[in-house]
């Protein structure tokens, strides 16, 4: 699929999506006709089509003609509790496993920004981590985390929850976490890797995990697709 035709596409279908995720819709509803469709969504109908047969698909509509489209299930989303210190998965209300679509983890040196933020020579070892998240098959999170290598030991844990593999089997001890929360768009890269429409809303947490004595030993950047979360914070008055 072409560029042009493919952001075409991840538009029209988080378009749809957000139309039957709506209050306006209940399951065993019925979507508008397909001419209508069209002109709601400013697409033609090939293209609407097209996403109509990959929602069907997945289960999310039924198509049957002379009936109509019924909407089927809606998306999940689920709460994020910012408060929480820890990986995605333990920050998670109501959902146990996470599935992991991309996993890469490259060796690189510190450089200037990295020796900064971690704390070491600009040619220490690092080790580059990029995973592509999953809830219930639809990428959901594009995590990268970088990590001194000499601080945590061995790598051979981390394939799924980084914090949690860290402290339980090398014996991390991280006490206190720095985050920020930024609001971003998606750019053309992280479109492709979320399959998300270039432009789309992302959450953005950036954290450094430190040790007891404030040694940071993980910078990370965890990009959540908005649309999959109601995200969480507990206040309290100092």
């Amino acid at each position: 699929m072409e560029n042009g035709n493919s952001i075409q596409y991840l538009k029209v279908k988080s378009d749809l999506l957000n139309i039957i995720d709506s209050n306006q819709h209940q399951i065993g509803d019925r979507l508008m006709p397909e001419l209508e469709l069209c002109k709601e969504l400013n697409v033609s109908r090939a293209a609407l089509r097209k996403v109509l047969d990959e929602l069907q698909q997945e289960e999310f509509i039924s198509r049957v003609q002379g009936s109509g489209t019924v909407i089927l299930k809606k998306r999940s989303k689920y709460t994020l509790d910012l408060s929480i210190f820890g990986g995605a998965a333990e920050t998670l209300s109501g959902y146990d496993t996470l599935g992991i679509e991309f996993f890469k983890i490259n060796e690189i040196a510190a450089g200037e920004k990295f020796s900064t933020l971690l704390e070491v020579g600009t040619e220490d070892r690092l080790l580059d981590v990029e995973r592509i998240r999953c809830l219930d098959g639809i990428p959901a999170i594009y995590s990268h985390n970088v990590l001194v290598k000499d601080r945590i030991g061995y790598t051979e844990n981390l394939y799924a929850e980084i914090a949690n593999s860290l402290s339980k089997t090398m014996g991390w001890n991280v006490e206190t976490c720095d985050a920020i929360i930024h609001f971003r768009t998606a750019d053309a890269d992280l479109s492709e890797k979320l399959r998300i429409p270039h432009g789309a809303p992302l959450l953005l947490v950036e954290e450094i995990a430190r040790q007891k004595d404030g040694l940071p030993l993980d910078y990370s950047l965890d990009y959540y697709v908005t649309d999959l979360f109601n995200f969480h914070i507990s206040r309290r008055k100092q």
